[in-house]
C-alpha cells in the first residue's frame, strides 16, 4: 500500500517514472500505443488498492479530435498494412459506417442483414449517447468482412471452427470467439495499422471523421441517423426517414467512401477463386486418401502433411488478401 507518511516529492516518484515512460514511447509508438500503456499502469494500480496522482495533462493527447481525416489512399495503405484479416475488416467497417469502436464491439453476426446488391444493414444503440443508429456497410467492406466471417466458420489449424458463428461477436478474440474484442483493443490493433502504414497525423478516430467528410447528404440530420447522433425536436419532427429511404442515399453516396480501386478487387477476387480451388483440390485429395487408408493402411503422416499443406495455405491467402 502506499506510504501515506512520506512527503509529496517522495510519493511522486512512480508517476515521474511513468511520465518519462510515456515520453520515451512518443518517438517510435503511435498515441493508441502510449495511451494503452497509461491505462495499462493505471488499472493495476486501482486493482492494488493505490494511488497515481496524475492530472489530465499526463494523459497522452491527440488520440481523437486531434486526429486529421485520412484521404482515401491513406485509409487504402492502412488497411493493406493491417497484420490481420480481422484488423482488416474492422478497419473497412469503421470507414463505412462511421461508428465507435465502442458500438462496433456490440455487432453480433446476427444483427447483420442484407440488403442486396453487397450492402448490408443493421440497427444499434451507441454506447456514448444512447440513441439508435441505422448503419449500413458496402461491397467493399462486406467482401472481406465475409471472407473473415467464412474463416472462422471453418477454423484454422490454430483455431476452431465456429458453426454457431450468428450468436458471437463480429470482432471478437482470437482466443475466445464467444467475447468481443474490448474497444481499446480495437483501437490498438487500428493504430498498430496506421504506423506500419507510415501515415502520420492519423488516429483510429480519423476513421469516423473520414465517414463523415466523405458522406454528401442534404441534410445533417441523414447523417446523425446514419451514425448513431443525437436529433434536435426539430430534425426529428421534419427530416426523420424510415430505414429504406436512408439506405437509398447510403447507396448513392458510397462511391464516396470506396478507397479500393478497381483493379484491387479484381484481384482480390482472383485471390478468393484460386483459394476456394487449391482449397477444394486439398480436402478432395485428404477424402481419398482417409479412405485407401482404411483399406491400404497408409500412414498417419501422409495425411497430416496434406493437413500443414491446407494451412500453409490458408495463411497464404490471408496474407495476400
Amino acid at each position: 500500500m502506499e506510504d501515506q507518511t512520506a512527503k509529496p516529492w517522495e510519493r511522486s516518484q512512480v508517476e515521474n517514472l511513468l511520465r518519462q515512460y510515456l515520453e520515451s514511447m512518443e518517438e517510435n509508438y503511435g498515441c493508441s500505443s502510449r495511451k494503452l500503456a497509461y491505462n495499462a499502469v493505471k488499472s493495476f494500480f486501482v486493482a492494488n488498492g493505490m494511488r497515481l496522482n496524475l492530472t489530465r495533462n499526463d494523459r497522452p493527447t491527440g488520440c481523437a479530435f486531434g486526429s486529421r481525416t485520412p484521404s482515401k489512399e491513406e485509409v487504402r495503405q492502412i488497411v493493406d498494412a493491417a497484420e490481420h484479416l480481422r484488423t482488416r475488416s474492422l478497419i473497412l467497417f469503421l470507414k463505412d459506417s462511421g461508428l465507435r469502436e465502442s458500438d462496433a464491439a456490440k455487432l453480433r453476426w446476427k444483427d447483420l442483414k442484407d440488403c442486396g446488391e453487397g450492402f448490408m444493414g443493421f440497427t444499434i444503440q451507441t454506447k456514448k449517447q444512447k440513441v439508435k443508429a441505422r448503419p449500413f456497410i458496402g461491397p467493399e467492406t462486406t467482401s472481406i468482412l465475409m471472407l473473415y466471417k467464412e474463416k472462422r466458420v471453418k477454423g484454422t489449424g490454430k483455431i476452431p471452427p465456429e458453426p454457431d458463428i450468428e450468436q458471437n461477436p463480429v470482432f471478437a478474440l482470437f482466443e475466445d470467439p464467444t467475447r468481443s474484442m474490448r474497444p481499446d483493443k480495437m483501437s490498438f490493433a487500428i493504430g498498430r495499422a496506421i504506423e506500419l502504414a507510415g501515415v502520420e497525423g492519423v488516429t483510429p478516430h480519423g476513421l469516423r471523421k473520414f465517414w463523415e467528410q466523405n458522406s454528401h447528404y442534404e441534410k445533417e440530420a441523414y447523417q446523425k441517423q446514419l451514425n448513431g447522433r443525437a436529433l434536435s425536436e426539430v430534425e426529428r419532427a421534419y427530416f426523420w426517414k424510415e430505414t429504406p429511404e436512408l439506405f437509398e442515399m447510403y447507396k448513392a453516396n458510397y462511391h464516396n467512401l470506396t478507397v479500393h480501386k478497381q483493379e484491387f478487387k479484381e484481384v482480390e477476387e482472383r485471390l478468393r477463386r484460386e483459394y476456394e480451388r487449391e482449397t477444394k483440390m486439398l480436402k478432395a485429395r485428404i477424402n481419398e486418401l482417409e479412405r485407401e487408408r482404411k483399406g491400404y493402411k497408409l500412414t498417419e503422416s501422409q495425411v497430416q502433411e496434406l493437413l500443414r499443406r491446407i494451412e500453409k495455405l490458408e495463411k497464404q491467402a490471408q496474407k495476400q488478401t
